[in-house]
Parts: C-alpha cells; sequence; structure tokens
C-alpha cells in the first residue's frame, strides 16, 4: 500500500475544509534557533529555564548499523562506546573523570546509543553556573563528531565489554530474531544489521575497520548540535561556529542512502523457538510505506497520525476487554501503526499477543478477527467520543504545563526533528493547531473507519505472521501452511459487528455520600512549607501548593498497620493483594467499565499494602481534582470484586509463572530474594502454589480490615492545588468517613542476619553470569546517616566501574547504591553491588567486589568523593523541583519526624574521605552480609 494513496485519502477527507480551516504547513519554534554551517553541520538552540541551571548537549547522528557493510557488522555499536574511551582532548577514560568533576553521573547523565539508523550522545543536567564548563561540554561533542583515538589498547579493552552486553541482552526473544530476522526482511539488508553486529567480528576486527567506518560517516554533513537548557544562545551558537570552522567533508563523501524494504507479493509467515522462551508469542503486520519526512512538515500529517493513534487506542480498549473472558486464547494483546520492526522507511499496521498454553494459533486468529471486525464495521461513535475526550484530555494537560516542559523532551524533540523532519511548533502552536483540527466536524467517526480500512487489509499482499513459541522436547509446533490456513479462515468467516457496552452512571451517588465532616484545626510548618489540616474524624491532610508541574497534583494516604498483622495462612494473599485489588473494580463498575468511565479524566486512585502501612496513592490534572477525589472515597469505601478481571490477571500471571524457571535472571532473582531474606516465608518468591492458595474473598476481607479506619489515615496532597478548592472536597470525600480505631504495626523478619552465601551454576542457552552483594547494618534514621550511606554506595560504583568494566573489562555493566530503610521502629543501613559478569572473568569480578570495598574502609579517594559531593549538590537542586521528592520528604517527616531536607546540602559538604571510610568499616562491622553468585554450568 502506497504512503501516496493514503496521504490522498486523509486529503479527501477534508476536502473543503483546507481553506476554511487553513490547512497548510506546520509553524516551527521561533525560540529555536537553528542554523547550518556551510560544511553541512545543523545545530538546534534553545534557551529553556525548567529545570533550572542546567543544560542538556546533545550530538546526532544520522547514521548506524544499515551504514556498515558485511565484515564491519557491531562496529556502529562499537564506536558508540569507544567515544567515551579517548578523545582528542579527553584522552584515555578522562571524558569520565571530567564529566564527574562537573556533577554529571555515567549513565544516567552521560551516555549514548546506537540504532539501526540513527547513533546520539549526550551529556544532561549540566550546572550553567560555570561558562567554561558548558564551552567544555561543546568541546565534548566536537571530540565526538571527528576527534576520537580509536587506540589499539582501549579497542581491544572494549571488545570484552561488547561481548558482555550481548550476553546480556540475548533474551530467548533476540535469539529468535536472529535466527529469522532474513525471514522478515527479504532481499533487504535489514534483516542482517540488528546494531549489536555479531561476535566474531567484534572480537577479532582489524582496527582499520573502525576506523574506517568513523572516518566515512562521521563528518559535519551527517550530524546535528543540540542544546537545549538555560544557556546563553548567541555564545553558544558563536562556540560552535568556531569548533567545527575547520572541519570538512571530502569532496567524494559517500551519502547516507535509505535502504529499500521491498514490498512482497505473497504472506510471510515466520515460525520460531527457544528452549528458555516462557510462552508463546504471536503477531501480524500489514506493511505499508511510511509518511515522507518531506511531508511531515503539513498539517495532513497531524491528521495522518492523530487517525492512526486513535484507531489503535480504541483497538486496544477492545483487546483489553476480550482478555478478560474466560474463553480468550490469549492473556494480553495490543495494536500499533508504526515502523516495520527495524526499518523507518517501511511502517505497518502491527497486532501482537501472548498466547495462552497451547492456543497459539487460536491466539492469531483472535487478534487477526479483531483487526477484521474493524475493517468491516469500523468502530461506534460511543467509543469514538470517548477517545477522543481521552485524547483531548491528554493534549490539554500537556499544554497547561506547557512552561514546564524539561529540557530532555525539548532535547528528544528537537533531535526527532533533524533525523526524521518531525514537527518542531511551539507548545501553544501545538495544541491549538491539534484542538482545531480534532474537533473538526469532518473528522468524525465515519472519516476514522474509513482510514482504518485503508490501514487494515484483508490482502496477503505486505502481509507479515509470526509464532514464536517454545521449544522443549516432544512438542508439535504449527507450520507456516497452519498459520496460513488460519488466517484464511478468519477471512471466510461471518465476523459480527462489536458491541459497546457502557455503564451510563456517575461514578457514585452523590445523594448517599455521608454528611461532610470539619476542617476542625490547622497549623503550618514554615521550615517545609505545607499545612496540617485536623478533621473531625481525627484525619490529618498535609497540604503542600507547589507550581513545579502546571498539570499535576499528587496524593498519597497512609495509615499504620499493613502486611506485618497478618500470618503464614495468608502469605498468599499478601503476596497478591496489591496486584489483585488493582484489577477489582469500584462502586458499581468492573475494571472495564471504570476505564470506559474515566475516558477524558486525567485521574487514578489505588490503594495497597506494605509491610508496616496500608496505603492510598493516585495523581490527577487540576481540572479533575474531584474526581481523584470520588476515586478516594470509593478505594477507602467500595472496592468491588471483578471476578472477570481477576481470572484474567491470574490466567496472566500462571502463564508466566509457569515457565518462569526457563530463564535464569529469574532463578537468580528467586535465589536473591530467598537468600537475602534467609528463607523466610513471608518473602518467598511468587510461584504457582502462590496462585493456587490465593483466595479472592479473604483478600477483600483483608482491604475491608486494613481500610476500615480512614480516620486513621494520613493524607498528602502536594501540587498546583487550588486551596480554596481543595478543602471543601477534603470535608465532603475524607472528613465525612468513620474515624475509626488507632492501630500499629508488628515487627516483621527482617534481612539475614550474619553471612549468607549462595554460589550456583546454572545452565543456559547463553551462558550467564551474575553477582549481587548486599551488606546491611542496624543504623539510626538520622539525614547524616542516610547521607553517607547513599554517598559510600556512589563511591563504590565508581570504584567498580573502573576496576571491573573499564581496566579489566570483565562486565559491561556493574552498580552499587546504598540507602538507609525505615522497617517499622528499626532502621536499617544497605549498601548492595550489582554485577552481571563476562563468565570468563568471573572469578576476577568477584575478587575486585570484595576488594573495592575492604580497601574503601581504609582510604577513599578524594577527588571520587569531591565528584559524588557535587553530583548530590546538584541532584538535590533538580529533584526539590519535583512533586515526587517532597512527597517522600513529607511522608518520612510525619512518620519519622526527621528532615531530610533542610539541611541536607549543609551535610553533604561536610563528607570528607576519612568520614566516609570511617563510617564504612563501622557498616561493615555488623558483620552482616549475603552474597549471590550465578555462574554458567560447564
Amino acid at each position: 500500500m502506497k504512503v501516496k494513496h493514503l496521504f490522498l485519502i486523509v486529503l479527501l477527507f477534508v476536502t473543503g475544509l483546507a481553506s476554511a480551516q487553513q490547512m497548510g504547513p506546520i509553524p516551527v519554534n521561533k525560540n529555536v534557533r537553528q542554523g547550518k554551517l556551510s560544511n553541512g553541520l545543523t545545530y538546534y538552540i534553545l534557551h529553556n529555564e525548567w529545570p533550572e541551571h542546567v543544560a542538556n548537549f546533545y550530538i546526532a547522528q544520522r547514521v548506524g548499523s544499515i551504514q556498515e557493510n558485511d565484515k564491519q557488522r557491531g562496529l556502529a555499536h562499537f564506536l558508540e562506546h569507544m567515544a567515551f574511551n579517548g578523545s582528542e582532548h579527553f584522552p584515555d577514560s578522562t571524558l569520565l573523570e571530567f564529566t564527574r568533576s562537573l556533577g554529571v553521573q555515567f549513565g544516567s547523565n552521560l551516555n549514548a546509543y546506537t540504532s539501526i539508523d540513527q547513533t546520539v550522545y549526550r551529556i544532561c543536567d549540566v550546572p550553567t553556573a560555570r561558562q567554561t564548563a558548558l564551552d567544555s561540554c561543546l568541546l565534548i561533542l566536537k571530540d565526538w563528531s571527528n576527534g576520537l583515538t580509536l587506540a589499539d589498547k582501549e579497542i581491544d579493552k572494549e571488545r570484552g565489554v561488547i561481548h558482555q552486553e550481548w550476553q546480556l541482552r540475548r533474551s530467548p526473544v533476540m535469539r529468535i530474531y536472529d535466527d529469522v530476522l532474513p525471514k522478515f526482511y527479504p532481499n533487504s539488508k535489514y534483516g542482517h544489521r540488528m546494531p549489536i553486529g555479531l561476535m566474531s567480528i567484534v572480537d577479532k576486527f582489524p582496527y582499520q575497520d573502525l576506523r574506517d567506518y568513523y572516518k566515512k560517516w562521521y563528518r559535519p554533513d551527517n550530524q546535528c548540535i543540540i542544546v537545549v537548557g538555560d544557556v546563553d544562545v548567541d555564545h553558544t551558537e558563536n562556540e560552535i561556529k568556531k569548533l567545527w570552522a575547520n572541519s570538512t567533508v571530502p569532496a567524494n563523501a559517500a551519502q547516507v542512502v535509505e535502504e529499500a524494504v521491498p514490498d512482497t507479493k505473497d504472506a510471510i509467515y515466520v515460525f520460531g523457538k527457544d528452549k528458555e522462551l516462557p510462552y508463546s508469542q504471536v503477531g501480524f503486520s500489514m506493511k505499508h510505506d511510511a509518511f515522507p519526512d518531506a511531508q511531515k512538515g503539513d498539517m495532513y500529517y497531524y491528521v495522518d497520525s492523530y487517525a492512526k493513534n486513535i484507531i489503535t487506542m480504541m483497538l486496544n480498549q477492545r483487546l483489553a476487554e476480550l482478555a478478560q473472558k474466560a474463553d480468550c486464547p490469549f492473556t494480553g494483546a495490543y495494536s500499533e501503526d508504526g515502523d516495520y520492526m527495524l526499518s523507518k522507511p517501511k511502517a505497518a499496521f502491527s497486532m501482537a499477543a501472548d498466547a495462552k498454553e497451547g492456543k497459539d494459533l487460536q491466539a492469531l486468529a483472535a487478534i487477526y478477527r479483531e483487526a477484521q471486525r474493524v475493517r468491516l464495521y469500523g468502530f461506534t461513535a460511543g467509543e469514538y467520543d470517548r477517545m477522543k475526550a481521552e485524547y483531548l484530555s491528554q493534549l490539554e494537560s500537556a499544554y497547561v504545563n506547557r512552561n514546564k516542559v524539561k529540557n530532555a523532551q525539548y532535547g528528544d524533540e528537537l533531535r526527532d526533528h533533524y533525523l526524521s523532519n518531525e514537527p518542531i511548533p511551539s507548545k501553544e502552536d501545538d495544541y491549538q493547531i491539534m484542538k482545531q483540527l480534532i474537533e473538526m466536524p469532518a473528522l468524525n467517526v465515519d472519516v476514522i473507519n474509513k482510514y482504518a480500512q485503508e490501514l487494515i487489509t484483508d490482502k496477503d499482499s505486505n502481509f507479515v505472521a509470526y509464532i514464536f513459541a517454545q521449544d522443549k522436547a516432544g512438542a508439535t509446533y504449527p507450520t507456516e501452511a497452519q498459520m496460513a490456513q488460519t488466517i484464511n479462515a478468519v477471512r471466510a468467516e461471518k465476523i459480527e459487528p462489536y458491541v459497546d457496552n457502557v455503564k451510563q452512571e456517575p461514578l457514585l451517588d452523590e445523594k448517599k455520600l455521608p454528611k461532610a465532616g470539619k476542617i476542625v484545626s490547622e497549623k503550618e510548618n514554615k521550615v517545609l512549607g505545607f499545612k496540617e489540616l485536623t478533621l473531625s474524624n481525627g484525619a490529618r491532610v498535609i497540604l503542600k501548593k507547589t507550581d513545579f508541574k502546571d498539570n499535576e497534583i499528587q496524593f498519597q494516604a497512609s495509615a499504620k498497620g499493613g502486611k506485618g498483622l497478618y500470618g503464614k495462612a495468608d502469605f498468599s494473599n499478601l503476596q497478591l493483594f496489591n496486584a489483585i485489588i488493582g484489577y477489582s473494580g469500584l462502586g458499581n463498575f468492573s475494571r472495564q467499565e471504570l476505564q470506559k468511565a474515566l475516558s477524558g479524566k486525567q485521574a487514578f486512585v489505588g490503594c495497597g499494602l506494605s509491610n508496616y502501612y496500608q496505603t492510598l496513592a493516585g495523581s490527577c490534572v487540576p481540572k479533575d481534582i474531584e474526581t481523584m477525589m470520588q476515586l478516594l472515597y470509593l478505594n477507602l469505601t467500595n472496592v468491588a470484586k471483578d471476578e472477570a478481571s481477576y481470572k484474567a490477571m491470574m490466567a496472566q500471571m500462571e502463564l508466566s509463572l509457569k515457565n518462569k524457571d526457563l530463564s535464569p535472571e529469574s532463578v537468580f532473582g528467586d535465589s536473591l530474594s530467598n537468600t537475602s531474606y534467609g528463607h523466610e516465608a513471608r518473602f518467598a518468591p511468587t510461584t504457582l502454589n502462590t496462585l493456587k492458595n490465593v483466595n479472592y474473598d479473604r483478600i477483600l476481607q483483608i482491604w475491608k480490615e486494613r481500610f476500615a479506619n480512614p480516620g486513621q489515615f494520613v493524607y498528602y496532597f502536594v501540587g498546583n492545588f487550588d486551596e480554596a478548592t481543595l478543602r471543601p472536597l477534603i470535608e465532603k470525600y475524607i472528613a465525612c468517613l468513620p474515624k475509626g480505631k488507632a492501630e500499629n504495626w508488628k515487627e516483621v523478619p527482617s534481612y539475614v542476619a550474619g553471612q549468607a552465601v549462595n554460589k550456583f551454576t546454572r545452565k543456559s542457552e547463553t551462558p550467564k553470569a551474575i553477582a549481587f552483594e548486599f551488606w546491611h547494618a542496624p543504623m539510626a534514621y538520622t539525614l547524616e546517616n542516610e547521607i553517607l550511606t547513599s554517598a559510600t554506595g556512589q563511591v563504590l560504583s565508581m570504584v567498580y566501574l573502573k576496576s571491573i568494566r573499564e581496566d579489566a573489562s570483565a562486565a559491561y555493566s556493574v552498580s552499587a547504591g546504598g540507602s538507609l530503610r525505615r522497617l517499622g521502629n528499626k532502621s536499617t543501613a544497605v549498601i548492595q553491588a550489582y554485577c552481571p559478569m563476562d563468565p570468563a572473568k568471573s572469578d576476577l569480578a568477584l575478587k575486585l567486589l570484595a576488594e573495592g570495598i575492604k580497601d574503601n574502609t581504609v582510604k577513599m579517594d578524594a577527588d571520587k568523593v569531591q565528584k559524588v559531593k557535587d553530583f548530590m549538590l546538584k541532584d538535590a537542586e533538580l529533584s526539590a523541583k519535583t512533586n515526587n521528592y517532597w512527597m517522600g520528604i513529607l511522608d518520612n517527616y510525619i512518620w519519622s519526624g526527621v528532615d531530610f531536607h533542610t539541611n541536607y546540602k549543609k551535610t553533604v559538604e561536610a563528607i570528607t574521605p576519612a568520614k566516609l571510610a570511617a563510617y564504612l568499616k563501622q557498616f561493615l562491622a555488623a558483620g552482616n552480609h549475603a552474597e549471590v553468585v550465578m555462574t554458567p554450568a560447564k
């Protein structure tokens, strides 16, 4: 199907409206400074002050693995790694050390990715106080563009790291794709260019092959510099011009040429299998040409995108509804329209599902049938109205927050504009244009249904279907012929139209609400900037007004109690309590009915249990605050049994758990849980036996017991609320509830004491080696101890990254972290390290893990400590401008009395290497250490 045809269909749908609605080009954000140097380098600069005092730097390149020749497979990705291992101005690994000195952390702030047709590097959240620091970040981008040293020794060191990344990411589905990808792409290079490449090449390629790829493709005419944040735009532009002034492009430089994905006359059926795949995955694609980049600047692109999004949103609602039926052959399914797998030039309407055991062909038939139902009958007016309202509500929410758009979002948008010509209007223009288009009377359900008929076909041409199954002895598998027969059988069926069942009533009957209570007292905490209200039923309400996000109000509530009040007979129910309550209905609504009823509302509330608390949590946009309050009320008073939803969830969990031990990562996770908690039954991993012991009625009884005392909760509201609006709602929906009786928690067993070592071997399709080190010690719950524990973990993370990844090439990733945890009336400091290792170097990695923590009890590197302090101070500035942060600060203060905010910076600044080393020594003296190590079986 040619996109020209699709484009004309859309054009015809709005014929006669073009001049009236002023259809035309999408305006470009005037605040973006754009430029292009004579050598072809493109740049975008945008001054943005959210968050304040930081900036993001990117270099985007329109080249990736598709540009590799046959002897370079994997080198585009390899080159991305080498960008951190030596360049003209940052030799060896000094780049990581320099950026850490700016408060930029490797991984979260400093990173890159390689895909099939693009490679993007980023330096994010750089403090802007020093212009020299910002200029240095541009110098890093310049080095990445054409100044990498690519030294022999550094290339050889990185081979092991890449190989370990390949091992780490070689999941069952990735192994299947290695085998069958060429079948998805007959006569196309896309079938042979997964970015990770071939390890036979990665392990042995000549150094010059990598340098050749770099020289050939990393050129200014293939690159774009993007800077977003609190920067001087003029100065930044001048620096870019100066740095790249002498960069040139060879006269006969190779051009980036779009690789074709040929149309296919006949249907393609693909079958793949793997021994560790836990359940079958089925799906299909109906390929069509992608919307041309050159035409994305026109408003018709918005119409096209909206139509595809709304079609898949409506279809996904149907699929979720279908999955709840007992005879449905899948546990979950979805639809989408976008790139056909790896290829940007070819798009597709696609559907996929997780099949129930033995139901592979039936699941394929079921999702194909739903697609054909849409093709034949379209969607109902009610479905479209709900999803249109939801779409507009999300659009409005983004518009309300238009002045608090983060640098990262703008950075991604500018990247996509360069790489794919995605529109970059201002947030005001984007909202006005989309709202105008969506509300056009002509863009109605009939138009959407006609467009769905263009996306969904019943023909073999450009049709691809697949089944991925578990490879097990004695199994019988679907053949490609049977897959074709299944599809053809659905085409021959008499399919009935979809019936849209909707409950037409309000969330709750306000006439039946108890009499509203009162706010009886209030006080203000000026240090942390919140008000505390006391209600007539004894409930406490914490209000903190913020302007960090104009479109967000966060809610939370908690009361003492939790899972610890229940014994062994309820362990299975407690494990699944949160999930099952989340799948239940509210009031007179089933879960599915509730989702439909909330279309167009941006509000959510859920409830759950932790070991020591019963909790509620939710969020909303300001205009939907009363809806959130109604959901809050229903979560406390009327969680409804939804048998269909419950059975669907249990079927999904059964499918996941039945073969979970096929996954080495799953086996390791269960071993870690058992070892860390000393095989305490309360914390046992979830298994099929857990499901067998679950009782839905008992879970609802536990909910009733835990949430029967609303007056004992502390309720928190943080965000952009209008207090005058919120206060009467608090009286109406919270103060009206019963006071109940005060309860306390019961102590539950904690982490295993002493030394616990669990080393085991595991045979797997791809050899895997993983280590997890877990240390803990009783520690007073103070701000200083929290900071010392966190800082120690961050220093260890830097130590391990240098020794295990950079020097020994024994792991692709290794990390450590520390935190102070409240466990009822006690508190525990925890430090942990996680290291997926190269199996051939696992002994070395374990040795370095042990040495790293031991050596740092004697002396900590002053430079590393300073860099951790710099990062913590910068991160504190950023975190303090988020509602999540303040919710945590307030909840912690209310229940512990400890203020983790006011003196945070002062306490961080007081850290010294000697203090950290002494703290670590004291911490380890407790003698509590669990070690879990999995290595491949011989």
